[in-house]
């Protein structure tokens, strides 16, 4: 089953042009966890599902069951994050940013959330 799994998110990954990378930033997972699902060495845990399916742009329903775990809801159902997939986009931009682009881009995200506020 865990192979079903790896094989089935590296499908989700490759229709998104995610790397285990991409993933790993945007579901603040660390990138080995990422590449050991890939690879079918560890198991999807339900906690795990919960981070990684807003990246994935999949409900953490159908991603459950397609791990074949269990599917109850949880007493405070987590909702996806707001903008995930463009977080983790942005997130992977900004991996790639020299150290002035990534500080002009803090600088700017400083901005607009302070032109928020007024």
């Amino acid at each position: 089953m865990t192979q079903r799994f790896a094989d089935i998110l590296q499908g989700l990954m490759d229709n998104h042009g995610l790397s285990a990378r991409d993933v790993s930033r945007a579901s603040a997972r660390a990138e080995s966890t990422i590449r050991q699902l890939l690879h079918g060495s560890i198991p999807p845990s339900p906690e795990i599902i919960a981070d990684i399916a807003p990246v994935l742009q999949i409900s953490e329903a159908d991603l459950l069951v397609i791990a074949n775990l269990a599917t109850t809801p949880a007493s405070n159902p987590s909702k996806p994050y707001r903008n995930s997939t463009e977080i983790g986009e942005l997130v992977s931009i900004a991996s790639s940013l020299s150290d002035g682009q990534f500080r002009l881009l803090i600088d700017v995200a400083r901005n607009l959330k302070s032109e928020d506020r007024t």
